[in-house]
């Protein structure tokens, strides 16, 4: 049967009237008028956030290095952790929240070129995300033997390219520009049976997308919280390591944070067991302050939920934009089968970066990759399905108006 606009607003206001937890929407700010499609960027503030920070303030004046010892402060990375842990697979004590995304690459990579010491080759996506490839290309350079990476373009060749020399494997869960999912527990299986480590950057899947550390025998994983995750702009990033791999190296960045006993200051450093000794410098309390927020607002739902709340939204998004916006050029690049799709759905269409300046004029705000690739991050706590039909509304308008060719879009941000 063809849908038509109709048909598809009906839906709409169905799929958000039966949703068992529309409720988690009520969490976060949504500005009237304004639909966000860019939580691949960064996620909606949850509505305590302000008073947080108010609060932070309040006890920065009142108790100063009090606040070390009256406070939470000091163990804010392993609470944190655990809160984050149920949307990853991992279990309490076996994440920690810290530092930022490229320095937890950083650390779990080292970590996993010491303990296969004996091999050099790496093994990464050609268009794994830009600071991915930056780090790696680091240990190439600097690291105390040759290294040679070897770049795939697919999964296949992924699980193809798993042999003896591999000391590493890193790659994003999801890419960035295609919204491509990889399947986690094939390419750890392929990589174990070769005796090689694998790396995972979840940034564009934790929180959306069902994540299985503990039952993909995944060995590092590490994300970003400042997108799904909303744990606001430059937020705390987290790491996992599977925690019988922990203790087989020491983490390559070594801080006073990561220390056994970080009261005795010692100037010996002495790791502490498992995830903590991947802690290295002093938490970073307002990041840490604004995160939880969000952390405690996951807590009150279960992942399933959240995961199978955003296949819904995705899902609807995609049957929309090819329904109203398919016969204006529109083609949805993100693959159709959601066990192979991430936290974004990705289409082209015709002038797609102007048409990205455009829609924020129509207060829809999205974003563009090069070449022609335009980016809706479907947010499970930020989005009803009529938003959804809305947004592409907008879109259809701006498509066959040719409003994207008017000038004052010709200069195009990301």
């Amino acid at each position: 049967m063809m849908l038509d606009n109709a048909d598809l607003a009906q839906q709409a206001r169905a799929l958000d009237a039966n949703d068992p937890i529309s409720s988690i929407c009520d969490h976060f700010e949504q500005p009237e008028g304004w639909i966000f499609f860019d939580a691949n960027s960064v996620g909606p503030a949850p509505k305590t956030a302000r008073a947080a920070a108010a609060n932070l303030i309040d006890e920065w004046v009142d108790l100063r290095r009090r606040g070390w010892s009256e406070r939470d402060w000091v163990d804010m990375p392993a609470l944190l952790g655990d809160r984050i842990a149920p949307m990853i697979g991992a279990g309490s004590g076996e994440v920690v929240v810290c530092d930022s995304t490229t320095v937890n690459l950083f650390k779990a990579g080292g970590h996993a070129l010491t303990a296969n010491r004996d091999r050099t080759t790496i093994v990464t996506q050609a268009e794994n995300f830009p600071t991915d490839l930056h780090v790696l290309q680091g240990f190439e350079k600097f690291c105390d033997r040759p290294l040679t990476i070897r770049y795939v373009d697919t999964e296949d060749e992924a699980v193809a390219a798993m042999d003896e020399d591999v000391a590493l494997g890193s790659f994003s869960h999801v890419g960035y520009k295609s919204g491509i999912r990889w399947d986690m527990e094939r390419v750890n299986g392929a990589a174990h049976d070769r005796g090689a480590l694998v790396l995972w950057d979840v940034s564009h899947s934790a929180g959306t997308v069902p994540i299985d550390a503990r039952g993909s025998k995944a060995d590092y994983i590490v994300g970003c919280g400042y997108k799904y995750l909303s744990t606001g702009p430059g937020g705390p990033a987290f790491i996992y390591v599977r925690p019988d791999l922990a203790d087989r190296a020491w983490p390559p960045m070594c801080g006073w944070m990561g220390h056994s006993d970080i009261y005795a200051f010692s100037g010996d450093y002495q790791p502490h067991a498992g995830i903590k000794r991947f802690i290295s410098g002093t938490p970073m309390v307002g990041a840490n302050s604004i995160a939880r927020c969000a952390a405690e607002i996951y807590g009150q739902y279960r992942p399933a939920d959240i995961w199978a709340r955003h296949r819904s939204l995705s899902e609807f998004f995609i049957l929309t934009i090819e329904t109203l916006c398919g016969p204006l050029g529109v083609e949805v690049t993100s693959p159709r089968d959601y066990d192979r799709r991430g936290g974004h759905v990705s289409f082209r269409a015709p002038g797609a970066g102007s048409v990205v300046e455009a829609l924020i004029d129509a207060k829809v705000v999205s974003s563009f990759r090069k070449p022609d690739s335009i980016r809706f991050g479907i947010s499970p706590t930020a989005l009803t399905h009529v938003d959804i039909h809305e947004s592409v509304q907008r879109l259809r308008h701006i498509l066959k108006t040719e409003a994207w060719k008017d000038p004052k879009y010709a200069d195009v941000s990301v």
